[in-house]
C-alpha cells in the first residue's frame, strides 16, 4: 500500500485527476483533442500542488533533469528559428508532456488504487479498440456506423485517423505491464493470450506496416528479456502467424497491401510509377528507404540539416521549408513532417536535438542489453518484467529503422510520455524495497 507523504490533498481533486488519467487510452482514440485537454488539466493540478506543498522529490530525477534540458533547448531553437512565432507556438507548451509523466507518479503515490482501475479501463478501452477495429474490417464501417474511406486501413473508433495499428502497437507494451502490475495470475492467463493473438492479427490487418514492425520488435524483446510469459508469448505468436497466414491467402486486399505493395515501394516497379508520377530525373530501379515517397521527404529534411546543421531549421518548421527550391527534391518532397523522428531532428533541431534523443535511446538500449546479460551470466535480475514492458514501450517510441508520426504531435506525445511516470514509480520503489 503506498502511504501518503502529504494528507492535505483533496481527496475529490486527486480522485478527479486520476479519472482523466484512466480515461486517456479511451481519449486516444477520439483524436488529439480530449486527451490534451485531460493532461493539460491534470499537470495544471499536479503543479499547485507542487507549489504549495514543495513537492520537491518528483523533480530531482534525472528523467526531469533531462527533460527540462531539452526543453530549454526548443525555446532556444524557436527563438533563433527563421519563423520563431510559429515554432515557438510548437514549442513554447512542450513542458506539459513532462509535468504529466510527474503528475502519475504523484497520483499513483496518492491513490492506493491507481494503478489496479488504470488496468481493468486500460484493458477494457483496449479490447473495445479491438473489436471496433475487426467491426471496420468486415462491416466497412465502426461501431457508430460511420464508414471508413480506406477499404484495407482501420481509424481510431471515434476518429477517421488511419492509425488503429499504431494505437493497439504502441500501447500494448504498456498494456502488459498494467496487466502484470494486477497481480491476478488467473485474469493475466486469461486475457494475456486472447489480446496477444487479438492485436498481432488486426494490426496485420490495419495495413500499417510500421504498426506491424513495432510489434514485431516488441514480441522478439518479450521473448528475451521477459522472465515470465515467454513461452505464452511464443504460442500466441505461432498461432497469430497462422491465422495471419490464412488471412493473407483469403483476401486479395490484405496480401496487396502488406506484401504486393510493400514490394512495390521498397524497389521501383511500373506500378509504382503510374500510382507516384515520380520525376523521371529522380526514378531508378533501386531500393528505397520505406518508399520513394519517404525518401522525397527524407532528403528534403536531410538538405535542411545540412543548411543548418547545429540549431536546424526550427521546431516543427519542415512544413515551411519543404517548399523552398534550396530544400526541394521532387514534387513528393513536401509534408508536414520527414516521417523520420531522428530525420525530423536532424533538420528542425540540428545536431544538439539529435544528439539528446538518440543518447536517450543509445540508453535505454544499453539498460536492456545490461539487464539481459546479468540473467545469462548469474541470474540476477536488474529489472522486473514490468519495468522491461515499459521501457520497451520507450524503445518502440524511439526506434530509428522505422517511419514514424511527427515528433511534436500532440497525441503521439501523449503516448511517448504516459509509461514514463510508471516508471519513476517503479525506481522509487525499488529503492524503498533496498532501504528496508
Amino acid at each position: 500500500m503506498h502511504v501518503r507523504t502529504i494528507l492535505n490533498y483533496n481527496p475529490i481533486v486527486i480522485n478527479f485527476s486520476s479519472i482523466l488519467v484512466y480515461l486517456i487510452p479511451l481519449s486516444l482514440l477520439t483524436g488529439p483533442f480530449f486527451p490534451d485537454l485531460s493532461i493539460s488539466l491534470v499537470s495544471i493540478i499536479f503543479l499547485y500542488y507542487s507549489f504549495k506543498y514543495r513537492l520537491i522529490k518528483y523533480f530531482q530525477n534525472r528523467f526531469f533533469y533531462a527533460f527540462i534540458i531539452f526543453y530549454i533547448y526548443l525555446i532556444v531553437n524557436s527563438i533563433f528559428s527563421e519563423n520563431f512565432i510559429y515554432s515557438l507556438e510548437n514549442s513554447f507548451f512542450y513542458f506539459r508532456f513532462g509535468i504529466f509523466s510527474l503528475s502519475v507518479w504523484f497520483l499513483i503515490d496518492n491513490n492506493e488504487n491507481f494503478k489496479n482501475h488504470f488496468a481493468i479501463i486500460f484493458l477494457i478501452t483496449f479490447f473495445y479498440a479491438i473489436f471496433d477495429g475487426y467491426y471496420q474490417y468486415f462491416f466497412g464501417k465502426n461501431l457508430f456506423g460511420f464508414g471508413i474511406e480506406d477499404n484495407i486501413r482501420l481509424s481510431l473508433s471515434f476518429n477517421d485517423k488511419l492509425i488503429l495499428g499504431g494505437y493497439l502497437s504502441r500501447l500494448f507494451p504498456i498494456l502488459v505491464a498494467s496487466i502484470i502490475a494486477l497481480n491476478s495470475n488467473k485474469l493475466t492467463l486469461i486475457t494475456l493470450p486472447l489480446i496477444l493473438i487479438l492485436s498481432d492479427t488486426l494490426i496485420y490487418i490495419s495495413g500499417e506496416r510500421t504498426a506491424l514492425g513495432l510489434m514485431m520488435l516488441s514480441t522478439i524483446l518479450i521473448i528475451i528479456l521477459l522472465s515470465r510469459y515467454r513461452i505464452i508469448r511464443i504460442i500466441t505468436l505461432v498461432l497469430s502467424v497462422s491465422v495471419i497466414i490464412l488471412l493473407t491467402h483469403v483476401d486479395s486486399d490484405i496480401r496487396d497491401r502488406n506484401i504486393n505493395k510493400t514490394i512495390e515501394e521498397f524497389g521501383f516497379s511500373e506500378t509504382l510509377r503510374n500510382n507516384t508520377n515520380l520525376d523521371d530525373k529522380n526514378v531508378s530501379e533501386r531500393i528505397y528507404i520505406f518508399s520513394p515517397i519517404h525518401e522525397s521527404h527524407l532528403r528534403s529534411a536531410w538538405k535542411m540539416f545540412r543548411d543548418s546543421p547545429i540549431l536546424g531549421k526550427g521546431v516543427n518548421s519542415f512544413r515551411i521549408h519543404c517548399n523552398e527550391e534550396k530544400y526541394n527534391y521532387d514534387k513528393h518532397s513536401c509534408s508536414t513532417h520527414p516521417h523520420h523522428t531522428y530525420v525530423q531532428l536532424l533538420s528542425e533541431t540540428g545536431l544538439i536535438g539529435f544528439i539528446v534523443i538518440s543518447s536517450l535511446f543509445v540508453f535505454l538500449l544499453f539498460k536492456l542489453i545490461h539487464s539481459f546479460y546479468l540473467v545469462i551470466k548469474n541470474k540476477t535480475h536488474l529489472l522486473n518484467d514490468y519495468q522491461i514492458l515499459l521501457i520497451i514501450a520507450f524503445i518502440l517510441t524511439l526506434w530509428p529503422l522505422f517511419p514514424t508520426l511527427n515528433f511534436f504531435n500532440n497525441w503521439i506525445n501523449i503516448i511517448y510520455f504516459l509509461p514514463i511516470g510508471f516508471y519513476l514509480h517503479s525506481l522509487e520503489e525499488n529503492k524503498k524495497n533496498v532501504e528496508s
